[in-house]
């Protein structure tokens, strides 16, 4: 069995566990004892059950994102021994020389949650220090600033603007699919009911700047 097989395996024993039991119950000796493996198999491979929550969502999401757009629109991170980074986390998706169409991203970002959303829903709902949802917060907080930067292009706006914007929009989006997630059950398709606005994040950071550059002019 490679590398990648044998996390599979432990992610998939996890979340199975997870269908059964609480989340926050179950413990590291519950996965090593349903796969079969010991533990130094599993900490070869994770730092510990955050690490391995974290690594599902990643890998769901990647497979998700490499389905739905083609590789040159993909995003990883640097390349490193982090087993993370073979993944995709994110796409480049022009609209125009400063316009961004990334409606298709977050349709991923929610097909990812529903796939296993029991799993999710009890993993979003944590927010420890190494929990996913503080993990998910650093990741695409730079990412979301990158955007911005692109859709300003030549123009100028001061540093602390561009970071409360991408302080702003980094948590509107995740917490809408946070709260969609954990707090309505019924829902069965997260992001279901956008319609035209599937955008909305970058468009609306598209009509900002633009009005702050209007202002600026005047």
């Amino acid at each position: 069995m490679n590398a990648l097989n044998t996390m599979l395996f432990f992610a998939d024993t996890f979340v199975d566990l997870c269908n059964e039991t609480p989340l926050a119950k179950i413990s590291i000796s519950d996965i090593v004892e349903r796969t079969g493996k010991n533990r130094k198999t599993f900490y070869y491979h994770f730092e510990n059950k955050d690490h391995l929550i974290i690594w599902i969502f990643r890998h769901d999401l990647g497979q998700a994102l490499k389905e739905a757009f083609p590789e040159g629109t993909l995003l990883y991170e640097a390349a490193s021994e982090n087993p993370l980074s073979q993944f995709p986390y994110y796409v480049m998706q022009k609209s125009g020389v400063r316009s961004l169409d990334h409606s298709m991203f977050f349709e991923c970002f929610s097909k990812t949650l529903e796939g296993k959303r029991r799993f999710y829903t009890q993993a979003l709902f944590d927010n420890g220090p190494g929990s996913l949802r503080n993990y998910l917060y650093d990741l695409y907080l730079p990412t979301l600033r990158n955007d911005i930067y692109l859709i300003l292009s030549n123009r100028y706006l001061p540093d602390e603007n561009v970071q409360f914007l991408a302080e702003f929009y980094t948590c509107a989006f995740l917490y809408y699919f946070i709260r969609r997630c954990c707090s309505q059950p019924h829902v069965t398709n997260l992001i279901g009911h956008a319609g035209p606005f599937a955008n909305i994040i970058h468009s609306s950071l598209e009509m900002e700047i633009k009005e702050a550059q209007l202002r600026r002019n005047l």
